[in-house]
């Protein structure tokens, strides 16, 4: 039976502060192709993995635990394994003295710091879901962690302004994810795999990585953190959300150039015009465009691979390692 208390769900996240500092994502997006809503969008199925899911109990720490889905997608979309990423590293270090955390600050924390996996900093009490004195304690933090998070800090964080559907839809799309916060109440309806908008009590931070249509309309989804009660399916959220203000500062990431070998900066200045290449795995294809590699898995790379079919774009076929090792992104 659901019980009217809000002590049942951690929540935890608030509303960032206007910053001019803040780098906007709508503009990278204008032009872009529309979402196609009846294609739809997996993350699971992009980086061919059951993403599990997290509990964080009562303690107010959806902002580290949303953050370290993201990271922990970024991360397989770059070495092909999917690995937990600490959700207590991210939230010990921009929680508020009061509980809770903006979401920005995560952002923040991720470029500037990095992050660390959730096998060497545990988010799990004993093995159980977390407390919030627990999520916040910082005994962990040493130089040698610093140095660790360092491998994982080559990000660009970006907010989305103009809240719609269709952009978080296309920033999920785009960067593999997106970092949000929704206005909520405890209406019964969080125990249900579609929550519906009701009071803004609280905040709480989602990470989505879903979007599609179903028989009921345009949905986008979340995997939560208050555990897996669904047997893995993900929370669905309506327009409803995206349209009445119960959404607020979505975040995303976009990947920095790493740092890469010689041979690999050889093959980048080659690309004035584009170059489609393959590699030695059969039927794995990729674009560099702009010294950044696309691998054809959407229907924007596909757009990008038919323009430079069209441009008579060199077909070049390199070993895995160099193809692994091409910086990636598709913002052109």
């Amino acid at each position: 039976m659901f019980i009217d208390k809000k002590e049942q769900f951690g929540t935890g996240a608030f509303q960032d502060p206007l910053d001019t500092k803040d780098r906007q994502y709508d503009g990278i997006v204008f032009g872009a192709a529309p979402f196609d809503w009846a294609k739809g969008y997996d993350i699971e199925k992009v980086i061919n993995t059951t993403i599990p899911i997290k509990h964080q109990n009562g303690s107010s720490a959806c902002v580290g635990e949303a953050w370290a889905y993201y990271i922990a997608v970024l991360n397989a979309i770059e070495t092909g394994v999917y690995a937990e990423i600490s959700a207590k590293a991210v939230y010990s270090q921009i929680a508020l003295p009061s509980g809770g955390a903006y979401i920005r600050e995560g952002g923040k924390l991720v470029v500037n710091w990095g992050a660390v996996l959730e096998l060497l900093i545990s988010s799990y009490e004993n093995g159980k879901p977390p407390s919030e004195i627990f999520m916040k304690e910082l005994g962990w933090k040493i130089a040698k962690i610093d140095e660790i998070a360092k491998k994982l800090s080559a990000k660009e964080f970006r907010m989305i302004q103009d809240i719609t559907m269709e952009i978080v839809a296309q920033g999920i799309r785009d960067n593999y994810g997106v970092v949000g916060g929704v206005q909520g109440a405890n209406n019964g309806t969080w125990n249900t795999l579609e929550p519906k908008p009701g009071d803004k009590d609280w905040g709480h931070a989602l990470f989505l990585g879903k979007a599609g249509i179903d028989e009921k309309g345009k949905f986008i989804a979340t995997p939560n953190s208050w555990g897996d009660n669904f047997k893995g399916e993900w929370q669905k959220l309506r327009a409803e959300w995206f349209t009445s203000g119960y959404m607020f500062n979505p975040w995303l990431l976009l990947d920095k150039p790493n740092s890469i070998s010689n041979e690999i900066m050889e093959l980048i200045k080659q690309t004035d015009k584009g170059m489609i290449i393959e590699n030695e795995a059969p039927g794995r294809k990729g674009i560099i465009y702009d010294g950044k590699l696309m691998e054809v898995v959407n229907g924007r790379e596909g757009n990008a691979a038919l323009y430079l079919l069209e441009t008579k774009g060199i077909v070049k076929r390199v070993n895995k390692n160099i193809f692994n090792n091409i910086p990636k992104g598709n913002n052109f």
